[in-house]
């Protein structure tokens, strides 16, 4: 089951074109994402052309009883979720993101880096999922920085009842 998404007033307010295309775009995502958020040159950062794609990170609370074979599965069913229901022209870079340490990933909500904020230094500190020119799976020790994807907006938080 597949959920379409509400987005937040700060997507609305500072990024109403990027917003529009989310809309236009059908976002929709897995059971399991519970934020999404945006960066690169369609979110604050700015500069996109009109052909660029559009930086989405699907950010998943992992079930607490899934076991190590069936996580890859798990984060390819979240990928195709939302790249299969995807409808715009506009190309979306999806990555599915999922912790892997004690910190609950704040650092994907930041608008500015300081580099105080991560106690481990912002490298390699999350698990990560991607399908891309041929590739296909978990990305280990890829040397991701995450002050390099700052500033981030996060566009949708999964409601808690």
């Amino acid at each position: 089951m597949s959920q379409s998404l509400n987005f937040s007033p700060a997507l609305v307010q500072y990024l109403p074109e990027t917003c529009t295309l989310l809309q236009s775009a059908n976002l929709v995502v897995h059971p399991t994402v519970v934020r999404v958020v945006l960066h690169g040159s369609r979110g604050l950062g700015g500069g996109a052309r009109p052909d660029s794609d559009i930086d989405l990170s699907l950010i998943v609370d992992l079930p607490v009883n899934l076991e190590a074979t069936q996580l890859e599965p798990l984060l390819h069913v979240v990928f195709q979720t939302t790249f299969n229901a995807w409808q715009s022209e506009i190309e979306p870079d999806l990555a599915v993101i999922f912790k892997t340490r004690a910190c609950a990933l704040d650092c994907f909500t930041q608008t500015n880096w300081q580099d105080d904020m991560c106690s481990i230094g912002g490298y390699d500190c999350f698990g990560l999922y991607k399908v891309q020119k041929g590739f296909s799976g978990l990305v280990t020790h890829a040397g991701i920085e995450i002050r390099r994807m700052v500033p981030c907006l996060e566009i949708w938080r999964r409601a808690i009842c």
